[in-house]
């Protein structure tokens, strides 16, 4: 998928386009990995991914997110990453164009410089960032978050854009990673209202990222409570899928499993569309 999402990303910067570059890529992706799956998608809130540019926050469960949260990449919105990730053969070339924050976690005073840009390239270019901001994949198999980072609300303060968080359920259903095999069935997402930071200073960090988790995690229960959409196909292996080619390599994760995580009230229209 590098070697696509490279050449898409080589495409658009020539057009000029290097902002829709992660839109086009997690489109075509999550398209083309789930549709073969039988995965179908229950968005909740979809309308809120108008409200761009924001710090956009997402829990974080395995390498499999990209496939399933490209569904919801918004437009004008890069990522943020651990700087190895830039001397990956083919992903590191696609990072760079599609204008990827690169964080050294090493050095903390480069990080900063980093961060600082970051703020002043959202300003410029009228863009977000997507953050995980558990800091890693938790790799739970319950209903609940890793405490979140800091990182993500300082961004959001200092830029003045609003939180937009995202809940992704869990998707065990839909994936065995025992067996390797898709069961298929329907994942329920839901984009929830964006938090505004107008007016917050340094000192509301802590009550922001502590809120906006509280608010995605209430939403990630209630979501394992409902969830009970599971396909009665029987389950297709991996090996199989010879006509999605995405799906032989693992997505990796390229957003900075760095620092967010926000939530707000649960979102009120629901509207069920296919992979």
């Amino acid at each position: 998928m590098s070697v696509v999402g490279c050449f898409v990303a080589i495409v658009c910067a020539l057009l000029h386009k290097r902002y829709a570059i992660n839109y086009m890529v997690a489109r075509i992706f999550s398209y083309i990995a789930c549709r073969p799956c039988g995965v179908t998608f229950n968005i909740v809130g979809e309308e809120h991914l108008e409200n761009t540019p924001a710090i956009v926050v997402c829990n974080h469960q395995s390498s499999m997110d990209m496939m399933v949260l490209g569904r919801v990449f918004p437009m004008r919105c890069v990522v943020m990453a651990k700087k190895e990730l830039q001397y990956f053969p083919f992903l590191g070339i696609f990072m760079t164009l599609s204008n990827a924050i690169f964080i050294d976690r090493k050095n903390h005073k480069k990080a900063i410089e980093s961060t600082t840009q970051a703020v002043a390239d959202m300003k410029k270019h009228n863009s977000g960032i997507w953050i995980f901001p558990e800091g890693t994949r938790s790799r739970l198999d319950t209903a609940d978050l890793l405490p979140f980072k800091k990182g993500a609300f300082h961004l959001a303060i200092q830029s003045g854009l609003p939180i937009l968080p995202i809940v992704c359920a869990g998707y065990n259903h839909i994936y065995d990673s025992a067996k390797r095999s898709f069961p298929g069935g329907e994942l329920e997402i839901r984009i929830l209202e964006p938090i505004p930071t107008t007016g917050m200073t340094v000192d509301d960090v802590n009550d922001l990222m502590e809120r906006t988790r509280a608010v995605m995690l209430t939403n990630l229960k209630e979501m394992d409570i409902n969830s009970s959409a599971v396909s009665s196909k029987p389950s297709l292996p991996v090996d199989e899928l010879k006509s999605a080619p995405a799906l032989k390599h693992e997505a990796k994760s390229t957003a900075v499993e760095e620092e967010q995580g926000a939530g707000y009230d649960s979102v009120k229209k629901r509207k069920t569309v296919k992979a």
